[in-house]
């Protein structure tokens, strides 16, 4: 049932924030009741606290795909409507991305970068904060439409780098009985930063009139000016979310781990 309460309180979550009327609150309140107690039973304790080791690993799961995902979503209509590209070619500016992501996860698959696994991380959440950040840029028509693309490449690096150490960290953290448990977290907290970070997005869009814009290049010209700041209002928050992840992730090393290295450290001078 928890599964259930997490699913439909999203929903409501979403629904609520599509049309901002007085009575919008009411599904609102109802999806954050079911989905609150569910949300801290499914993950670890601490996740939302980001406690050191396994909760921060769920939590910057969710930072991560939050982040790159609601910002992601975004880029093709920003790019039809204020710069009159067709929807192959937004498509295909976001296709860089994916083969950089796949670059990314070789790289720290590598055994030169087994002992830097959160500077991986935090590399990863500043390249997708860039990225997210340098999208809006675009806005202004003196800049050329493929810096979005170059951008997407970045972020698609630093996706790589962290999504897939997230992945091994959560495995070297987990006890053999408790990877199972601790891997559905993670897609828990995967699915629902998607859900909750692409739902806020769109609220905030169209309460700043996105929900406007002309859905076709060919009507662009008519708007091509209009709600720019309605696609800002996306990117710079999602921006801001990857950037706060890379601070979180100084937290990934369990307390164990990090006591073990500073006694390490202070060995030779006690000698």
């Amino acid at each position: 049932w928890l599964a259930v309460a997490l699913a439909t309180g999203a929903a409501l979550l979403q629904f609520a924030g599509q049309d901002l009327r007085p009575l919008s609150a009411v599904p609102a309140v109802l999806g954050a009741a079911l989905l609150v107690p569910a949300a801290l039973r499914l993950l670890p304790r601490g996740t939302f606290r980001a406690d050191r080791g396994m909760p921060t690993v769920v939590l910057m799961r969710g930072i991560a795909a939050g982040s790159f995902i609601a910002a992601e979503s975004f880029i093709p209509l920003m790019l039809v409507t204020q710069r009159g590209l067709s929807p192959t070619l937004a498509g295909l500016s976001l296709a860089g991305g994916g083969l950089t992501w796949a670059f990314g996860s070789y790289v720290q698959s590598r055994p030169r970068f087994e002992g830097s696994r959160e500077r991986l991380v935090q590399l990863g959440m500043l390249c997708t904060a860039f990225a997210i950040a340098a999208v809006p840029l675009a806005l202004d028509h003196a800049v050329p439409t493929w810096i979005v693309a170059i951008a997407w490449c970045v972020g698609g690096l630093g996706m790589g780098l962290a999504i897939s150490t997230l992945g091994v960290l959560l495995l070297r953290l987990s006890p053999p009985a408790d990877a199972g448990t601790n891997s559905a977290a993670l897609q828990v907290s995967d699915s629902l930063s998607n859900v909750l970070m692409v739902g806020a997005a769109g609220t905030v869009f169209t309460a700043l009139g996105g929900g406007s814009v002309a859905p076709t290049a060919a009507a662009h010209a008519a708007t091509a000016a209009a709600h720019p700041a309605a696609f800002a209002a996306v990117f710079l928050p999602a921006a801001a979310v990857a950037l706060l992840g890379a601070a979180v992730a100084v937290r990934l090393r369990p307390r164990d781990s990090l006591a073990r290295t500073r006694t390490m450290g202070s060995a030779p001078a006690s000698r």
